[in-house]
C-alpha cells in the first residue's frame, strides 16, 4: 500500500527512479508500467486491460487463497468503519 501526499504524488521506490512509467486510470484504479504498448492498450480497452494485466499477475505470483481474500475484505471492511487498527 502506498500512500498519495498532499500534492498528489505517490511514491514507488527506487526502482523507479530516473525512469519513464505510463500511468493509465482504468475503472477506478491506476496501471503504472514501463511498457508503452501496455499502457496504450489499458487506455483504449479500459476494464478489459486491467483484468489482462491482473491476469498477467496472477500468472506471477499464483492465484490467492481463499483465506488471504477473507482477511483482505475484512482488513477494508474494519478500515472504513473504523480509524483504530484492528490488533
Amino acid at each position: 500500500m502506498r500512500k498519495v501526499d498532499s500534492k498528489g504524488r505517490l511514491f514507488l521506490g527506487r526502482c523507479y527512479a530516473g525512469r519513464t512509467v505510463y500511468v493509465v486510470e482504468v475503472g477506478g484504479g491506476l496501471v503504472v508500467t514501463r511498457d508503452r504498448d501496455l499502457a496504450e492498450r489499458a487506455r483504449a480497452l479500459g476494464v478489459k486491460a486491467l483484468l489482462e494485466v491482473y491476469y498477467r499477475l496472477l500468472d506471477l505470483v499464483g492465484e490467492p487463497a481463499a483465506e488471504d481474500i477473507e482477511r483482505a475484505v475484512e482488513e477494508a471492511v474494519w478500515r472504513d468503519v473504523s480509524s483504530t487498527p484492528r490488533s
